[in-house]
């Protein structure tokens, strides 16, 4: 006789996997751990690490406490205090409401709380080890709550391997530390690593303090303030001047009832405002506060809480995006924006990409050829054959949208992206250079100063080799205070900094992908990048042929450092499929 295969889990089993979903590293509990204190309306909240938490991880605040009945339930799978009834889930404003979060953190470390209420004389603490209560007992400690978290996924070694270096375990705990603490402004957050205080955030009325005090003020300087309200819908925060563009998303901070989320309706609607503004690879800098009715968003969409759903996401999106048009343009016409006819506005909604060619800074293609990397010249005339493969010829046809250059072959259109081409050239130049220890450097007579934020100074301390070794001699002189003292030889002394923060940039946490698997080609990889000719850019026929005589070597399946294609294949039989010729 056959017997079923389906098995109810041990409930040991299953609160380990809810845990896992809870749970991803250190820094999902420094989150959630931080999210339990404010909404027990602490005012201070201190944040203690060891190891980047793969030690310990410790939170104590100042807020309401538990009282002794409360204490054992809170380590209970699905209790809280947040909801009552399934109509709760609808109108949820605080941060935590699931009761998960510390039967989580417990089931997969061993865990001790201490908390007190202001009624009770004395505080209560709890022993747990794996989500097991061994002990329970009274104890003096202050109003408020305190726990501790040891040796988190000790029960679960394979998980634990997959964890990081503590320096980017560290990185990650502070990412998630900031992003509470940015949105909550009025509450003092401090962030102990190892012993040694790394910030302190004191609580003030101003979103701007809180947003210098993380980001820095050559951030700041850039932003323009947005402040929106019509109907049920409340918008506050900042977005970026154009002059302050990133490689990536990573400058977009959302958050809905002070609750940090990732949405892609509302960061669509940023982007749409941003078109014509920015180049299709640069993304703003956007910190925005939205308040709406909790009836008209769903907060209960993922485990982590880190998305919601809107009932009316197109409301949500006009408001977002008309809110920061209308900041931009209050920004002076003949200021970094270029002329006004540059800067009409045109809706989202079926506009054409135009050619943003007036925006890029960077000094004419010819000109990006230095001594150092100069290649041979090729080509003269109408045209220029490029052999490949089985030999075919290619002629330049010309450019298109500044951004793509065409030529043709015998039974083939061959597009090329001039960015990722160039990028893949100098890319292998600096590579050679390296290896052959041909780089130049030059010393600087006056020290280039920079002030980076927390979270860029742990970037920048972790590739310290790396920037040494391509020649960059970078002194701390202060408190997130640095000096550049020497640069490659191949960068302007005026674009130093900017270099150097675009390097950070590439090497930080959530820069993936692409042949930088260590922090050295990152570097090589961000130095290629940020030198090539980017898109939107006018190209004049000599350069055209001096970039494609140097594609050369690569084959068409050739990628650009980062992974993206090159080259574009268009066969002329398709061509001729398309207009139903035989």
């Amino acid at each position: 006789m056959m017997t079923g295969k389906i098995r109810v889990l041990p409930e040991a089993v299953a609160q380990k996997i809810a845990a896992g979903e809870v749970v991803e590293r250190p820094a999902s509990v420094v989150k959630e751990l931080m999210e339990n204190a404010i909404d027990a309306g602490a005012s201070e909240i201190v944040v203690e690490l060891r190891s980047g938490g793969l030690q310990l991880i410790r939170v104590v605040d100042n807020g309401e406490g538990m009282v002794s009945e409360d204490v054992p339930l809170a380590l209970q799978r699905f209790a809280t205090s947040k909801i009552k009834r399934a109509e709760d889930l609808y109108a949820i404003e605080t941060l935590g409401f699931r009761g998960e979060a510390l039967p989580s953190i417990a089931s997969i470390s061993k865990m001790v709380l201490k908390t007190r209420s202001a009624n009770s004389i004395s505080g209560t603490k709890v022993v747990s080890e794996g989500g097991e209560i061994k002990n329970i007992s009274e104890t003096g400690c202050p109003v408020g709550t305190e726990v501790e978290v040891h040796e988190l996924f000790y029960n679960l070694p394979v998980r634990r391997k997959f964890l990081r270096s503590i320096r980017t375990e560290l990185r990650y705990a502070l990412l998630h530390f900031h992003r509470v603490s940015l949105a909550h402004f009025h509450i003092t957050f401090k962030l102990i690593h190892d012993g040694r205080l790394l910030q302190e955030l004191l609580k003030t009325e101003s979103l701007l303090i809180r947003v210098e005090a993380i980001l820095g003020r050559e951030v700041t300087d850039q932003l323009k303030a947005i402040r929106f309200e019509e109907a049920d819908i409340q918008i506050e925060g900042f977005t970026s001047l154009p002059s302050l563009a990133k490689g990536n998303r990573d400058g977009i901070s959302l958050y809905i009832h002070h609750r940090y989320v990732k949405d892609r309706i509302i960061t669509k609607a940023i982007l749409d405002a941003y078109r014509h503004i920015l180049s299709a690879d640069r993304y703003p800098v956007s910190i925005l506060l939205i308040s709406l009715p909790p009836s008209s968003v769903d907060v209960n969409v993922h485990p982590t809480k880190a998305e919601v759903k809107f009932k009316e996401p197109e409301r949500i999106y006009q408001a977002v995006w008309s809110s920061i048009r209308r900041a931009l343009e209050e920004v002076p016409p003949h200021g970094k924006w270029g002329s006004p006819e540059k800067r009409k506005e045109v809706p989202p909604e079926g506009e054409l990409q135009a050619s943003l060619s007036f925006q890029n800074s960077r000094k004419p293609y010819s000109e990006i050829w230095t001594e150092e990397f100069n290649p041979p010249r090729v080509g003269e005339g109408e045209g220029i054959e490029w052999e490949v493969e089985k030999g075919a010829p290619y002629r330049i046809v010309g450019q298109l949208w500044g951004t793509y250059i065409l030529c043709e072959a015998e039974g083939t259109l061959v597009f090329i992206d001039q960015h990722a081409a160039h990028e893949r050239i100098l890319y292998e130049k600096l590579k050679r250079k390296f290896e052959e220890r041909s780089l130049a450097t030059e010393t600087l007579l006056l020290p280039v100063l920079m002030e980076l934020s927390l979270e860029e100074s742990l970037v920048l301390d972790s590739a310290e080799e790396a920037f040494e070794a391509i020649g960059f001699e970078i002194e701390s002189v202060g408190e997130r205070l640095y000096a550049i003292r020497s640069i490659p030889s191949f960068i302007e002394q005026k674009e130093a900094g900017q270099r150097v923060r675009e390097v950070i940039e590439e090497l930080s946490l959530l820069k993936r992908g692409g042949e930088g698997s260590t922090p050295l080609h990152a570097l090589l990889i961000s130095l290629a990048c940020h030198s090539a000719v980017r898109a939107n850019f006018p190209l004049r026929r000599e350069e055209m042929e001096e970039l494609i005589g140097n594609l050369y070597p690569f084959k068409p399946s050739t990628t650009c450092p980062h992974g993206r294609p090159i080259f574009f294949l268009f066969p002329l039989d398709e061509m001729n499929r398309q207009f139903k010729r035989k």
